[in-house]
């Protein structure tokens, strides 16, 4: 009887994403790195927060690289799934075998097919580079070491000038509003009754004082 392999240490979410890199890599003859890698998951959670939606690679980043990555590669070579050969400084990894089980739903997939076709041909260097400009890189920059990136921080804000701007136009276009008629007057007797039961007040609390 055949042993079925243990679960695989990441989350089948991460899983499927990185499989997904790798096929698309090898249909199209990208050379995907261990640093590729991570910066290709990370741009496209990045890609995916700005169209508002949930980042694809279910990986927690602190920094633009987290250490399950590294675990689920060497899982995954030992599966026979991916091979691991050097690559200059670092490893170039591929897609060997086949790991069924783990697709992506079509439209996280759709969201990392756009980033790879914008940014699969790139060098590792330029990909750290641009990685390290994003907002959430930025913003851990100015922190502590080893803190969760705050993936929000890539959505589009609201540019306020030009939301004022609009605000004052639509204000101008707007009649000029009048006061209700009499409206001074009734004023006038409300703050005169509340006038007459204070005196009324102070009056009581003068004898029992």
């Amino acid at each position: 009887m055949v042993e079925s392999p243990p679960p695989l240490s990441a989350s089948r979410r991460t899983v499927a994403a990185y499989v997904a890199v790798l096929k698309l890599a090898r249909e199209r003859g990208y050379v995907v790195t261990r640093l590729k890698m991570a910066k290709f998951l990370y741009l496209t959670d990045l890609a995916a927060v700005r169209e508002s939606e949930d980042p694809v690679s279910g990986v927690e980043w602190r920094g633009p690289f987290n250490n399950s990555l590294q675990f689920l590669e060497n899982e995954l070579v030992e599966r026979r799934v991916v091979q691991r050969d050097p690559y200059y400084q670092g490893f170039q990894i591929r897609l060997v075998g086949e790991l069924p089980g783990y697709d992506m739903p079509a439209e996280d997939m759709a969201i990392l097919e756009k980033t790879l076709t914008e940014l699969g041909g790139l060098a590792a260097a330029t990909l750290k580079d641009l990685s390290y400009q994003t907002p959430p890189m930025e913003d851990a920059l100015q922190r502590e070491r080893g803190v969760v990136l705050d993936l929000s921080l890539a959505r589009p804000r609201p540019k306020l000038a030009k939301l004022a701007r609009r605000m004052s136009a639509v204000l101008r276009r707007l009649p000029e509003q009048e006061n209700d008629p009499g409206i001074g007057q009734e004023l006038e007797r409300e703050m005169a009754e509340l006038a007459e039961g204070r005196r009324r007040a102070t009056g009581v609390l003068s004898r029992r004082a």
